[in-house]
């Protein structure tokens, strides 16, 4: 058995810290991976107060549980017949349920090893992370939340568990991996429960699913794993929180079935993406190919090629009943039957912001790697119309980024000596960008006209192939970059704020010649500018509240946060919390401007074509919108607003600010129709951001 203390113990510089990671693979790569699956394998950390229930046992207490009795009773006075209920209970129960089994287990620890070896350097993990969760798992139920950007996520987190001998996870997984022949199955061995995408509207198999789920987390004590977004995220962002599944197991404390659980959020970070290049096609419009072995084994491919390292950040465990107990008042529905209290509006509202702040402290366990600075410097030269940049530029400019993101917290990952790393990196990412002999750093184009993802769809890509060509690429860079987009979206909202009050002289600014001066003599025009430039970061806030994290009731936080970085920094003067200087062509700003750039173009060309487009359902508005981004980049270069989940999260938020109103005709087709008043606001608003004059001169 291999004890952790075997284990290669790596101090990995994180900017200007060095933070203490095991990596796992370094005992893999000296001892026989055979003998470490068929080890003597007994997890330590076992919930006190577990039951061991078998799968029948489940199967037993699903159906004779009162939520799901009470639903077939239900049913059955509707009309419905009592046996063809009850035989629906069961297929859904034999679909569903897991089984985890030791022998299955064994078998992906001894492939898991040998597929990571050929493919990363290193996986790295805090041990102080993984004892900690051991110590949480003794006390009480504990749901494993870890980010999803890739399908490697799938078994990673149960890998580690064989590995460090924690109680092995069971895995909420989607119906697309259990019609893939034989892994399927394996999967369901390995702790995998199988559930629809979308069943709100089947009440018997919603209240099969709850019972499921609860069963698991109150009586069985294996740690309950899913993901918290709901599906991978193909831009490399943090997606809003998926409430189903989060509901459905805080109902368990909600409703006083527990006294409390433990939430462990868990960040995993990529070098490099497996599925970087599909993202980006599916990003454009190219259906995902379908879950299937016969894919799998095609995938064996990416044997050859190198990864880099994964790095994972184990969080501290976050008590259920401490958030949620001063938000909720649970003693209101004590008294009722758990089953016939449906979650209110105030404990949804609270399950919200416990989600929004899990997904905040996986951010903040993200370790960046230095691939995602470089990709922002690689997408500016390709902005300038650029394919090439000297490295020592891009050295000093990557070791200029490092060092912003060490001032504000973020963690960045730095192997050896800066240069070295860095070109570390390009070797891992060489089909992007590469080093030749003459000392430049060249951008690679990624996609050729022939490529076979595109002629084997019977869905076209609803853009000319010379988008497409520049489009790939850029969306392949504008995934690393949204890695660490979370470090810097508040600054850089307030940037924006900033720079569209400036170019229109909203609060009088008076303008030197590369500064503007806030009208120094006057304290109440002072005070009114800086509560101008609060109003506008909130008003962006809520506007990009669907492709960023921000959590609920920290708006005047995030203001100050973002505003701190461009006071530290020089290019904001503020004298007794009031604005006297800003910088007109500063460094920082011009960073942040570019960052964001991409969606406010998206957003605009939204919103443009929201207030001309009549009488589309949602798939042909984003389909528009898509044409008209691509008609804007066709100018300006910004080729990555072209991705349909930033065009979906715009139109989602411009429906939820009332900017278009959905209706339902007659004959079944949705309608929407657009609010000219707001439509008109919005898009003054986003126009005025969009197309300033000094971001243009930035």
């Amino acid at each position: 058995m291999a004890e952790a203390t075997s284990e290669s113990s790596y101090a990995l510089s994180v900017s200007a810290q060095s933070l203490q990671y095991t990596d796992i693979l370094a005992d893999r790569r000296e001892t026989s991976d055979l003998r470490w699956a068929l080890r003597d394998w007994e997890s330590k950390g076992n919930y006190k107060f577990a039951m061991k229930m078998s799968r029948t046992e489940i199967f037993d207490k699903v159906m004779q549980s009162e939520r799901v009795k009470y639903t077939i009773k239900k049913m059955v006075d509707s009309g419905q017949d009592r046996e063809s209920l009850e035989a629906e209970v069961s297929s859904i129960l034999e679909q569903m349920g897991h089984t985890q089994e030791l022998a299955v287990i064994r078998k992906f620890a001894f492939v898991l090893p040998k597929i990571m070896k050929k493919i990363y350097g290193r996986i790295l993990i805090n041990e102080d992370g993984i004892e900690k969760l051991r110590s949480t798992m003794v006390e009480t139920p504990v749901i494993l939340l870890p980010t999803h950007r890739s399908y490697a996520d799938f078994l990673l987190v149960s890998y580690i568990a064989y590995h460090f001998n924690l109680p092995l996870p069971v895995i909420a997984a989607g119906m697309d991996f259990m019609n893939m022949a034989v892994v399927g199955e394996m999967l369901r061995g390995s702790g995998a429960f199988y559930i629809r995408r979308s069943f709100m509207d089947n009440p018997l198999y919603w209240a099969v699913f709850q019972e499921y789920v609860q069963n698991l987390v109150e009586y069985t004590g294996s740690p309950l794993e899913f993901f918290l977004e709901g599906t991978r995220s193909r831009s490399g962002k943090s997606l809003p929180p998926k409430l189903g599944l989060l509901g459905c197991v805080l109902e368990c404390w909600l409703r006083g079935r527990l006294p409390d659980l433990a939430i462990v959020p868990i960040s995993i970070s990529y070098d490099r993406t497996l599925e970087e290049k599909l993202y980006a096609y599916e990003l454009l419009g190219v259906p995902k190919p379908p879950e299937s072995t016969s894919g799998l084994l095609k995938a064996t491919s990416i044997l050859k090629e190198s990864f880099g390292n994964i790095c994972i950040h184990v969080g501290e465990p976050l008590s259920v009943r401490s958030f949620l107990g001063p938000q909720v008042e649970r003693h209101l529905s004590a008294s009722m039957p758990f089953h016939l209290v449906p979650i209110g509006k105030n404990e949804f509202n609270a399950c919200e912001a416990l989600g929004l702040h899990v997904l905040r402290k996986i951010q903040e366990g993200v370790v960046v790697s230095l691939w995602s600075l470089m990709c922002l410097q690689f997408m500016r030269v390709l902005w300038k119309g650029q394919w090439s940049m000297p490295l020592a530029k891009l050295v000093e400019d990557v070791k200029w980024l490092v060092s912003l993101l060490d001032k504000i917290g973020g963690k960045v990952a730095i192997e050896g000596m800066f240069e070295e790393a860095l070109i570390k990196n390009l070797e891992v990412h060489n089909q992007v960008a590469c080093l030749r002999e003459d000392g430049d750093v060249y951008i690679q184009q990624i996609h050729q006209p022939s490529a076979n993802i595109l002629h084997a769809q019977k869905k076209k890509v609803n853009l000319t192939p010379t988008t497409v060509e520049h489009a790939v690429i850029h969306l392949m860079l504008q995934h690393y970059i949204n890695q660490s987009i979370h470090l810097l979206i508040r600054p850089a909202l307030v940037a924006q704020a900033l720079v569209s009050m400036v170019d229109h002289n909203s609060v009088c600014p008076v303008a030197e010649e590369s500064n503007l001066v806030i009208n120094a003599d006057n304290p109440e025009e002072k005070g009114r500018f800086m509560s101008e430039l609060q109003s506008r970061f909130i008003f962006l806030r809520t506007l990009f509240g669907c492709d960023f994290i921000f959590e609920k009731d920290r708006e005047g936080k995030d203001f100050m946060e973002g505003l701190a970085l461009l006071t530290w920094c020089g290019e904001v003067n503020v004298v007794q919390g009031a604005i006297h200087r800003v910088e007109r062509n500063g460094k920082v700003m011009s960073i942040l401007l570019d960052l964001i750039r991409p969606f406010t173009v998206a957003y605009s060309s939204a919103a443009q074509t929201m207030a001309t487009e009549t009488l589309l359902d949602n798939g042909a508005l984003v389909l528009a919108i898509q044409g008209n981004v691509e008609n804007a980049v066709a100018k300006n270069g910004v080729y990555s607003a072209l991705s349909l989940d930033t065009i979906r999260h715009a139109v989602r938020t411009l429906t939820k600010m009332g900017a278009v109103t959905k209706t339902c005709r007659s004959s079944g087709q949705v309608v929407l129709t657009p609010n000219d008043e707001k439509l008109h606001n919005v898009s003054q608003a986003l126009n005025r951001i969009t197309f300033s004059p000094l971001q243009s001169k930035l």
